[in-house]
């Protein structure tokens, strides 16, 4: 699966490990096995490659207390005093890497699918109740899922477990899914809706994988993308199944903006990436895999159309049962049951890195459309792609779709798209909804087109969301004016939904970290008006729920006030902290509930220096004393947000304490602000021989992911290459050069900033309008 929790699916692999938990006030020990991607081989000897299916008949003896449990159902167990030996059925045929063993001790909820698969959430003793959400969404998924697929989940039993002390997010294991307790366990009185929503897909993305990936496995881990991308694509199919009103679609974005940002870098890799040995394939459990994985796949499918797509599918599924497929495969599948060129239109999203920029011109009654590679840094790739267009033009039951399948091509428009005079209906928006995998660039006429049809709310929410992301991204590269890219955002400061204020968050946090190096003098002014976009919305909501508010309302509230904390508004600032000094003293006040402490978290560590620290303390006292997965980590990624430098040195420290686990390391690392990289820099130079003896390639790529790109010069990007010249290692390296190129990709865009005329100007006009 994907990440942790910043995308809760990268498989950081452990081999056979000790968990440790409390039980009765005791330390024990769980025996958890984690084996994605090459670890099985440890455990056991075999051929350790997805192709080696085999079927596995397991025995272990353990101790009699112990709950044991494996992929397939306890065929028998025998006893001899402190020792059982339990026997389990006799797999499918399945790859080595999806064989795993839990022993601890447990308690679980169970469900029933409606052809009569047993469904379990194990958990420690005394949170099973914790459980009942995930198992909901479990069972439901697993009907769906049959459904879809024309194919019935092929085991007898799905177990599902939390694992208190667990590196990876969670793992597909067949049968017996394996979770970190906080992606799997959701408690209504302490756990925030977006914990809600993170376990619903990722219960979803695991369950997909029983099907697309377990039953159907990928011939070799170059396809690792077939397994992450089609889970990640299929999730939120089946969420927005469950919870139509998610709106998970649009919120689905996220993940396609994602993969734009890191597919636009030149050390960028394609989806199908060549691994040849296996210390390389960690590294390729990224955005590509599975975020530009799930993009193309709903770009395919919008393509073919809902239906033609799944009934290819279900027929997919049902001649590769059992069996390894790779990508060609599916392909040819797909062409055979829709007619389509399939083939040769995905070999071109999939065999080479990035993606087009489509610029659009308006020439009489056409649109010339041409392609080119785009690239953050400015420069030009010569990548050519197939691209499935589609367009809308002045309303949206006038959609047209087509395939661009040479660099420039035209468009025939008419008077269709409305008036072109001045003041007149006109505009017209390619990539409709965001299913295309480009970015549009307009040319001056068809943009002011655009943001007037943004002003007068003819955009559904997905093009709002799609239309800034890609002015942004053309800013950065400096194919856009950064002028440009303000007044469009202030086209945005009515905006009251949860996904497009999400995405025009993202960019106000950039703006605001790249003015301050690029423009000192102008940073505070820019930053007041990031404010006036936000404060709108923030305060229709409000800090405190309201009876029958949507889920989306109750997710927007903690992002605009944490928002506002982060640009300093300094009302949002001091009712945070108040309500956090209420909190400290009343754990159950009404005042500060799940959603919101966050925010308040944050306006406490504004104000908290070495010689002020109160604040600071109360939130460790927090962090050590609650017994909430999801409220601990919240408080360990607020620690380090901090200008303070002693405060700062003293909770980079806590990673070598046993205050904080390895697996939440980055957690902590993702806190550090742009006033704290020096010194978090220095901090991770004085410390790196340990950092790299303590956490594996992929833990400590987050060391690098996380500090790096917070500069924004070139010095301090060939400062930093010198260091790791001769301190790389295959589990970062990509990671490194994809961190230092961001650096210098913000350093040039820094500089054209500097550089532009008219800025300040435009930012005084903004600031006045009302």
């Amino acid at each position: 699966m994907r990440r942790l929790l910043s995308g809760l699916y990268h498989p950081w692999y452990l081999h056979r490990t000790s968990c440790k938990y409390q039980y009765k006030g005791k330390e024990r020990n769980m025996a958890v096995t984690q084996f994605e991607s090459v670890d099985a081989r440890r455990c056991f000897p075999c051929w350790d490659e997805p192709a080696f299916k085999a079927k596995f008949k397991l025995t272990l003896e353990v101790p009699s207390e112990l709950v044991a449990l494996s992929n397939m159902p306890v065929g028998n167990a025998t006893f001899a005093g402190p020792i059982k030996t339990v026997r389990y059925l006799e797999s499918p045929p399945m790859s080595t890497y999806l064989v795993a063993i839990v022993v601890g001790l447990f308690e679980y909820v169970e469900g029933m699918t409606t052809k009569g698969t047993r469904v379990r959430v194990y958990t420690q003793i005394g949170k099973s109740n914790q459980g009942k959400f995930a198992l909901d969404v479990g069972v439901k998924s697993l009907n769906l899922y049959k459904d879809y697929f024309d194919t019935p989940f092929p085991l007898p039993k799905l177990d599902m477990v939390a694992i208190p002390d667990f590196a990876a997010g969670a793992m597909e294991n067949y049968g017996l899914v394996t979770y970190r307790e906080v992606a799997l366990l959701f408690d209504d009185k302490s756990s925030s809706a977006s914990s809600r929503q993170s376990v619903a897909i990722t219960v979803a993305h695991e369950l997909a994988h029983q099907w697309f990936g377990n039953l159907v496995t990928m011939e070799w881990w170059t396809h690792l993308w077939l397994n992450e991308g089609f889970a990640t694509w299929v999730s939120h199919l089946a969420v927005d199944s469950f919870f139509p009103q998610w709106n998970i679609w649009t919120q689905f974005l996220d993940s396609t903006t994602t993969a734009l940002r890191l597919d636009s870098l030149e050390a960028s890799h394609p989806i199908e990436v060549e691994i040849h040995h296996a210390s390389e394939v960690d590294q390729i459990f990224d955005a590509i895999s599975y975020d530009k994985g799930a993009s193309v796949i709903r770009m395919l499918q919008s393509y073919l159309g809902a239906e033609r797509f799944q009934k290819a599918m279900a027929s997919y599924m049902k001649k590769y049962a059992f069996s390894n497929a790779k990508t060609e495969d599916l392909w040819a599948v797909l062409e055979k049951e829709t007619g389509e060129p399939v083939k040769d239109l995905m070999t071109t999203w999939t065999k080479q890195k990035g993606y087009p920029v489509i610029n659009a011109k308006i020439k009489g009654d056409d649109i010339e459309i041409e392609q080119a590679q785009f690239l953050l840094d400015g420069s030009s790739g010569s990548g050519m792609w197939i691209v499935p267009i589609t367009s809308g033009c002045g309303a949206y039951d006038t959609q047209k779709k087509f395939l661009l399948k040479l660099k420039r091509d035209k468009m025939v428009i008419g008077s269709q798209c409305g008036d072109r005079k001045k003041g007149g209906n006109f505009w017209t928006k390619l990539n409709i909804n965001g299913t295309g995998f480009y970015r549009v660039k307009y040319d001056d006429e068809l943009a002011a087109a655009l943001q007037n049809a943004l002003e007068t709310k003819k955009l559904s929410l997905m093009d709002k969301i799609g239309t800034v992301d890609d002015l942004y991204a053309l800013s950065i590269a400096r194919q856009q004016t950064f002028a440009s890219l303000l007044r469009l955002l202030y086209g945005y400061r009515g905006e009251a939904d949860y996904s497009v204020l999400s995405h025009i968050n993202t960019v106000t946090t950039s703006i605001a970290k790249v003015s301050a190096d690029a423009t000192p003098a102008l940073a505070g002014d820019i930053k007041q008006l990031l404010i006036k976009i936000l404060l709108s919305p923030a305060e229709k909501l409000g800090w405190d729920p309201k009876k029958g508010e949507s889920h989306l309302d109750v997710m927007l509230r903690p992002l605009l006030l944490t928002a506002l904390v982060q640009l300093g508004h300094g009302k949002t600032i001091n009712e945070g902290v108040r309500r956090f000094n209420i909190f400290t003293r009343d754990r159950g006040t009404s005042l500060l509930p799940p959603d919101t402490r966050k925010a308040a978290y944050l306006a406490v560590m504004q104000n908290v220096s070495s010689s002020n620290r109160s604040g600071y303390d109360a939130l460790r006292k927090i962090y050590k004393e609650s017994a909430e997965g999801e409220e601990r980590l919240q408080v360990l990624g607020i620690l380090s947000s901090c200008r303070d430098k002693g405060i700062v040195l003293e909770s980079l420290n806590l990673i070598f304490t046993n205050e904080v686990r390895n697996q939440d390391a980055y957690i902590l690392l993702r806190g550090i602000q742009p006033e704290a990289r020096e010194i978090s820099w220095n901090w991770l130079k004085e410390n790196w021989e340990r950092i790299s003896r303590t956490f594996s390639g992929s833990l400590a790529a987050n060391f690098v992911k996380n500090i790096v790109p917070l500069f924004t010069s070139n010095e301090k990007a060939a400062e930093i290459s010198k260091f790791f010249a001769t301190r790389t290692k295959p589990g970062f390296e990509r990671t490194l050069k994809q961190s230092l190129e961001t650096v210098r990709i913000s350093a040039r865009w820094a500089e054209g900033i500097r550089s532009e005329p008219g800025l300040s100007q435009t930012v005084r006009e903004l600031l006045a309008k009302p």
